[in-house]
């Protein structure tokens, strides 16, 4: 099990069966109000399923993940969020059974820098869905495989006016500053490796 900074709300690995991308059927997991969830890497068939979960996010949201305004994702865009290099990229969605159709509810991705100990990641929850421990699961998962590779230190640039990342951030002790280059946004740092300073 892997603490960042010795605050993350963990989970124990057996719980969790971690990490879920050494199995095509991932694991189920019940959230914090009850609700029983399937976790599992994304595939390539999961396009639709990507789509609809885009396009239900509030327009906020959207703009919060994409740093873009945009209602529905083009072609490539779907193909870019489905498509996984396993050698460099990681990603799971987190799956609701509603009885009638497989819903997608959130999902988490990172992308390793060439040199292979940094990596960006991102984590996107619906909106109906925030607020219920989903979003620190799925980093969970993240922090785990990327352990794993020997990844150093994972980032992540956002919105400085996306409030809920930055409670997010709070919540997980996350490292943050004003991205230098760009006074709009806010780079989160989370170092896996304790020797690891400054900069990556």
């Amino acid at each position: 099990m892997i603490t960042v900074k010795s605050s993350i709300e963990t989970v124990k690995t057996s719980e969790l069966a971690l990490p879920a991308e050494s199995s095509e059927r991932g694991s189920d997991v019940v959230l914090r109000d009850g609700t029983r969830i399937h976790v599992r890497p994304i595939h390539p068939v999961d396009i639709e399923l990507e789509r609809r979960f885009i396009e239900s996010l509030s327009p906020t949201s959207r703009r919060f993940r994409f740093l873009d305004t945009l209602s529905s994702p083009s072609a490539a865009l779907l193909e870019q969020m489905t498509v996984i290099n396993p050698a460099t990229d990681a990603a799971f969605v987190a799956l609701l059974d509603t009885g009638e159709q497989t819903q997608e509810i959130g999902v988490a991705r990172f992308s390793a820098q060439a040199d292979g100990h940094d990596c960006e990641f991102a984590v996107t929850v619906t909106d109906k869905w925030q607020h219920k421990g989903l979003g620190t699961l799925l980093m969970q998962y993240l922090i785990e495989v990327a352990h794993a590779r020997g990844i150093k230190t994972m980032h992540s640039s956002d919105s400085a006016d996306n409030d809920l990342m930055r409670k997010f951030a709070d919540h997980l002790h996350f490292e943050q500053q004003r991205d230098p280059d760009d006074a709009t946004l806010v780079r989160y740092t989370v170092r896996l490796d304790p020797t690891e300073t400054g900069s990556p």
